[in-house]
């Protein structure tokens, strides 16, 4: 049975998790050490920007790449928790991020989308959790081999091509020229695995961007919807109507709601946030 780990790394995500390993023992191995939970708890583990930009190789790729970045890093996290016996899942949440990532929401473009960026907002609404499919498992039919396929949310499901074990099989029999070989490569027979796929729970947030003195007094807010953003894990059920925040995520573009075709082309930016901070404003 494949793995989805099972891939090889180029140089560059090599040195990312060798930075991310660095920063973890330096600074959080201890912490790490004394948690102890049930095994379903999701840990959310919050690490300063601010020791990200003492690691070149890091503080360049969080800036330019920051969704392999995050994947790395969490990868990583959950070396580390499992070599201390911390039972609990966690989920790496970067806070504190530097000057430069604040933006504006009415300043976001299409060119931002993929970059990391932090919004002083007002959340307007909360949606109901809901779950989706981020890892796709399918059970080839004819090898009974597993197949992973990553999945993108708000899209259609996507499915295996090939099935790698039956492909090479398909393979060595025409190298060898067996008389039972088939003309063509074997067609795909998969069974998606509901059991073994891998889920998350996310909620969705509208929100309206703010503007505050250094008195931490609003003096502007917006009146309309600026931009949708999406939690997850454990996030979800921690934020409520009417808190001001800053939200660090990455920009992503996102479908049209509504969108009265499946092939409209029109898409909005949203927001997958990567961590949360409540500010304390007054009105």
């Amino acid at each position: 049975m494949s793995s989805p780990n099972e891939v090889d790394l180029d140089p560059q995500e090599q040195a990312i998790l060798r930075e991310w390993r660095l920063l973890v023992e330096t600074h959080y191995i201890d912490d790490i050490k004394r948690l102890e939970g049930n095994p379903q708890i999701i840990h959310g583990f919050e690490i300063e920007h601010a020791l990200i930009e003492e690691y070149s190789t890091l503080k360049v790729e969080f800036h330019e790449n920051p969704t392999r970045t995050m994947k790395l890093g969490n990868r990583v996290m959950r070396e580390q928790f499992e070599a201390a016996m911390a039972r609990m899942r966690p989920i790496l949440r970067v806070t504190r991020l530097a000057p430069n990532y604040l933006r504006r929401v009415n300043d976001l473009r299409m060119r931002d989308r993929n970059k990391v960026v932090s919004l002083d907002v007002r959340i307007n609404e909360v949606s109901g959790s809901y779950g989706w499919v981020k890892m796709a498992v399918y059970e080839c039919l004819d090898c009974h081999e597993f197949e992973y396929v990553e999945q993108r949310r708000a899209r259609e499901r996507k499915s295996p091509r090939h099935c790698d074990t039956c492909f090479g099989k398909w393979v060595g029999k025409m190298e060898s020229e067996e008389e039972d070989a088939l003309p063509f490569p074997p067609r795909p027979n998969f069974q998606m695995v509901t059991e073994h796929s891998i889920y998350e729970d996310v909620q969705d947030i509208s929100m309206s961007q703010i503007v505050y003195n250094d008195q931490n007094k609003i003096i502007h807010l917006s009146e309309k919807e600026d931009i949708i953003g999406t939690v997850s894990d454990d996030l979800v059920g921690e934020l409520e109507a009417n808190q001001f925040a800053r939200i660090n995520g990455i920009v992503r573009v996102q479908p049209v709601p509504n969108r009265t075709f499946s092939r409209d082309t029109r898409r909005v930016l949203s927001i997958d946030v990567l961590s949360v901070e409540i500010l304390d404003l007054k009105e």
